[in-house]
């Protein structure tokens, strides 16, 4: 009912032979009624335009068919790196690497050739360490790794120390005499 409020319908009212406040009267039932017929709330819209979305939404996703994320490239690519990941952890732990350094883990895991037929892991840590001994935590004379977590500095703590009563005292040892400071080999070389 847009038509109602047009100049042809304004122009009836004017001609008209009715008092001014009639006229007047007549124009505003004349705007009501082209507002009331046009007029669209807010919220009128807001709905009219979410179900127009939705509309197009559904049939957007008519013709497309389900997507099966286990099926693409992607996730497999990350299942692989995951269990990949799943493997390294669980040799972390394991009794074949125990002898690594845990800062050094990484570099000899990738230096190891776990393909099908490669030497036994054991094997390949073996001869790793004659050219990284620096990897591996120091062996004691049984073969077996050394305490991890405990540095090592030099020798080993074993025996006393020596005592004049039962053996050579310290200035003997170290070839050092009370009166001259040095032993009389020391003196001749």
């Amino acid at each position: 009912m847009a038509g109602i409020f047009t100049r042809k319908a304004l122009t009836d009212v004017l001609n008209s032979e009715t008092t001014p406040e009639e006229k007047v009267d007549a124009i505003y039932s004349l705007y009501g009624r082209a507002i009331d017929d046009n007029y669209v709330t807010k919220a009128a819209a807001n709905a009219a335009k979410q179900d127009a979305v939705e509309q197009a939404k559904a049939d957007a996703l008519k013709d497309v068919p389900p997507v099966d994320v286990k099926a693409s490239d992607e996730y497999k690519a990350l299942q692989t790196e995951y269990n990949a990941y799943k493997v390294k952890q669980e040799a972390r732990t394991s009794a074949d690497y125990a002898g690594v350094k845990p800062k050094f883990f990484d570099a000899v895991y990738d230096r190891v050739d776990r393909s099908e037929g490669a030497k036994p892991v054991k094997e390949q840590l073996d001869a790793m360490r004659a050219d990284f001994e620096e990897f591996f935590n120091p062996t004691d004379d049984n073969g077996k790794g050394g305490q991890p977590g405990k540095p090592q500095f030099g020798a080993g703590t074993g025996g006393q120390q020596p005592s004049g009563e039962k053996g050579a005292s310290m200035t003997e040892l170290w070839g050092y005499s009370k009166k001259y400071g040095l032993n009389e080999q020391q003196k001749g070389n």
